[in-house]
This record gives C-alpha cells, sequence and structure tokens, in this order.
C-alpha cells in the first residue's frame, strides 16, 4: 500500500505537466495572429469616375465624326468659287453655303474647346486602373484622329479656299465672303491647334491610368 502511493502520487504529477503543457501549447496557438486578407491591387473605382470618363470619350468620338467630310466640303466651296471666277457669274447658294460653314466651324471649335476642357479637368481626378486607362486610350485615339483630320490637311483646304474668295469679284463671290471665308480658315488653324493640346493630354491621361 505504501509503495502504492507514490507510484499513484508520480503518476499524478505527470498528469498535471502534461495537461499543463498541453494548455501552453494551446495558449500559444490562440495568440498566433491569423493571416491578413489578400489586399487588391487596385482599389474600387468609383462609377461616377468612370461615367465622366465615358462621356468624355463619347465627346471626342462626336467630334471626330464630324469632322469627317468636312474637308471635302470646304475643297467643295473653294471648286465652285474658282469656277464662278473663271466663269464670271455667280452662284445664288454660295454665300449660304459658305456662311453655313462658318457657322459649323465655329460650333465645332467651341465642341472641341468644351471637351477639352474635359480632358483637362479628368487629370486631376485620374487613377491608376484597367478600367479608366481602357478608356483614356480610346480618348487618346480619338484626339489622335482629330489632329489628323485638321492639321494639315484641313487648314490647307480651308487656306485655299480663302485664297480663292479673295482672289475674286466681290460682285461674282459675294460682298462679305472674303470675310466670311478668312473666318473660316482661322477656326480651322484654331481647331488644329487645340486639338494639338488634346492630344497631348489625353497622352497624359493614358499614363496618368495605367496600372
Amino acid at each position: 500500500m505504501l509503495s502504492a502511493a507514490p507510484a499513484a502520487y508520480s503518476s499524478d504529477f505527470s498528469l498535471e505537466k502534461m495537461n499543463a503543457a498541453d494548455v501552453g501549447v494551446k495558449a500559444e496557438a490562440a495568440s498566433v495572429p491569423a493571416p491578413a486578407a489578400a489586399v487588391k491591387a487596385d482599389e474600387q473605382v468609383p462609377q461616377d469616375l468612370v461615367y465622366k470618363f465615358r462621356q468624355v470619350s463619347r465627346e471626342l468620338d462626336a467630334i471626330r465624326n464630324d469632322l469627317t467630310w468636312v474637308r471635302n466640303d470646304i475643297d467643295d466651296l473653294e471648286r465652285r468659287a474658282r469656277q464662278m471666277i473663271q466663269l464670271n457669274s455667280s452662284d445664288s447658294f454660295f454665300q449660304f453655303d459658305l456662311r453655313r460653314m462658318n457657322s459649323d466651324m465655329s460650333r465645332r471649335f467651341s465642341d472641341l474647346q468644351r471637351a477639352a476642357m474635359d480632358v483637362r479637368g479628368l487629370l486631376s481626378l485620374a487613377q491608376k486602373s484597367p478600367d479608366l486607362n481602357t478608356i483614356a486610350r480610346d480618348m487618346d485615339w480619338a484626339a489622335g484622329d482629330i489632329l489628323r483630320d485638321t492639321w494639315p490637311t484641313l487648314e490647307n483646304s480651308a487656306q485655299r479656299l480663302e485664297w480663292t474668295v479673295r482672289s475674286g469679284k466681290p460682285e461674282i463671290v459675294g460682298y462679305d465672303a472674303q470675310w466670311t471665308a478668312m473666318d473660316i480658315s482661322r477656326y480651322c488653324r484654331q481647331l488644329s491647334d487645340q486639338a494639338r493640346n488634346t492630344s497631348y493630354d489625353t497622352r497624359t491621361l493614358v499614363s496618368e491610368t495605367q496600372p
């Protein structure tokens, strides 16, 4: 009986040590922090910003499409003016078409100015995002097309129109035709200058949104 007691005591003591060691392991395991959730490479872009980018892209697309046949129309006006001068005969619709072209070029220049300001405004809002970068590249493509449509081809066509009209008699080409042709030429130069600046800004926008 006496010899069994120490054995029992020793067994209890070992059990306590084992339980304590086990508790210590569990406590230590519980103290290890859980792995943090993976952080996304790109934060979610606000939908209103995506909408703004798309809206400006649509503006540039509309201007590009509007310029598709302008050079042909200006060349046609120059051809008609040259024919009037050669035949020494006036065209009753020429002055009307010339004024309409002047009004259209003024509108196109205003449209591009507005779009250029919108592009410039996006530079301060740009975030690095694949979606925004794709839209920015579309803008840059449209701005490049506008620049290629306006310089030097459209400028040259408008300059030829101005020279031809100014070479004609006012009673043949119209008494205000010279001033109108000069305005058309000026708007075309301003349009190409603005297109050059806009193209530079869209390239910057592509860089700013590149992930």
